[in-house]
């Protein structure tokens, strides 16, 4: 059974979350910073879009 006989991760990972560090919560584990930064690229792409075509909309361009 290897569900019983697995090493037990949350003591580790208490002291990664709770070590004094500059770094914000949601950056401290390994994959997280390329997560956020992938995230934050896709919403600043989707926000100047929506910002081009609204300018586009109030200034009366059809194409």
């Amino acid at each position: 059974m290897s569900l019983v006989n697995r090493p037990n991760p949350v003591p580790h990972l208490q002291r990664l979350y709770q070590a004094p560090t500059h770094t914000p919560i949601y950056l401290r584990k390994g994959g997280d910073k390329f997560i956020m930064t992938a995230f934050a690229g896709i919403m600043t792409v989707g926000l100047l879009g929506s910002l081009y075509g609204a300018t586009k909309m109030a200034r009366g361009v059809k194409n």
